[in-house]
């Protein structure tokens, strides 16, 4: 971005429009009305090239950016917002019309064309992220193609900006909405795909995609806390564990189990449904060192959505809990470990005193354990 054009050498609209778009912006005066009389056109004449070049530069670690332009990016929207008399750029893009906007950047975007231009894959993703409900409402049909299209990308990169547009698309559109458009369909079923077959280090991400997405289309699921009937939740299980069952790398087990308790929480009282896969995996996850905190955070969740429904899986829980607690007991124990599954078992206990109570009092009068400081201090605790 080059700002060492003089006004003076412009002759008219389209030589600027045409500087703008190739990446230079003339050198201009710090007074907008004399700027106004010198240019002799309309602000909103040149918005949209403006605004495409500012998203293009909108962070400075770009490969076609650096400091310099994203600092002039910023000085270019504060004149802009100046201009339109608007405060902030927040304001200016509740005023601007979205759908010629994005039908301007088209253009670039369409079917395989965006990766050719990723300047302006980021720009789309910059004004994609200043428009919030309910602005997006009208123009799903406009912002929906192209995550859609870099969702099914190789790259791990691009899979992970589709996603981010997701995720805020979701937050940002209502439930009637996207059920109107059809994109609610058309987006689990990518995203239920995605879950299927894409790297691990992309799960935590899709999870909360696929969950929020889930969350907004059942809406009554939130008001059946201890329904057992057959919602998407559990289509998302059905395809989570089978991965997590088969994959025993440490990488791909610190990855599942950073979500885990999140998908517990959103599947609820049905998670009885799953308790025979659910257990052994507890009990594999949380003898993994960089697993055990998020493990110990699902159980809970698992007693907590469960508690109703009597069953005879506490004892078991409460073996894998202890087991966890007698393996903190070492040179270097981690204090958060220690604490979490220490609330873990009061809970537990809390659910099922008569189960749990016995038990404990056999743990603590054993005389085996007398020799480890921290687990004994741990359970004079519970």
């Amino acid at each position: 971005m080059s700002s060492n054009l003089e006004l003076n050498n412009i002759q008219n609209l389209e030589q600027i429009v045409k500087f703008i778009e190739i990446g230079c912006i003339p050198e201009v005066s710090t007074n907008e009305n004399q700027l106004a009389k010198q240019l002799k056109i309309k602000p909103l004449d040149i918005l949209h090239s403006c605004i495409y070049l500012c998203g293009e530069h909108c962070q400075s670690d770009f490969q076609w950016s650096n400091t310099e332009n994203h600092r002039l990016m910023n000085l270019c929207i504060v004149k802009l917002c100046s201009l339109l008399h608007y405060s902030n750029i927040d304001e200016l893009f509740a005023h601007v019309n979205i759908s010629k906007m994005f039908a301007g950047l088209l253009h670039k975007l369409e079917n395989e064309n965006w990766k050719k231009y990723p300047a302006a894959v980021e720009c789309f993703m910059w004004i994609l992220k200043y428009l919030k409900m309910p602005r997006l409402n009208n123009i799903l049909h406009l912002v929906m193609p192209l995550p859609l299209n870099i969702f099914d990308n190789y790259q791990d990169s691009n899979r992970l900006l589709a996603l981010d547009a997701f995720q805020h698309i979701i937050d940002n559109t209502p439930a009637a909405e996207l059920a109107m458009s059809g994109y609610d369909i058309v987006l689990l079923k990518s995203l239920e795909s995605g879950l299927q077959s894409f790297p691990c280090e992309l799960i935590p991400n899709l999870l909360r995609c696929i969950l929020s997405l889930i969350s907004k289309m059942q809406m009554k699921h939130l008001t059946k806390k201890n329904s057992i009937e057959w919602t998407e939740f559990d289509n998302v299980m059905n395809i989570l564990l089978p991965r997590m069952e088969m994959d025993h790398k440490t990488e791909a087990i610190e990855c599942f189990a950073s979500i885990w308790p999140i998908v517990l929480e959103s599947v609820g009282f049905a998670c009885i449904r799953w308790s025979k896969r659910l257990i052994p995996l507890f009990a594999e996850y949380i003898m993994q060192e960089h697993a055990t905190l998020a493990t110990v955070k699902a159980i809970e969740v698992f007693i907590t959505q469960t508690w109703p429904k009597s069953n005879t899986y506490w004892n078991v829980l409460l073996a894998i809990l202890i087991k966890a607690l007698y393996n903190e007991d070492k040179t270097q124990p981690k204090k958060e470990n220690i604490l979490a599954i220490e609330e873990c078992i009061k809970t537990l206990k809390a659910s099922r005193p008569e189960c749990i109570n016995p038990i404990l009092t056999k743990f603590k009068e054993c005389k085996e354990f007398q020799s480890k400081k921290i687990f004994k201090e741990s359970l004079k605790k519970l």
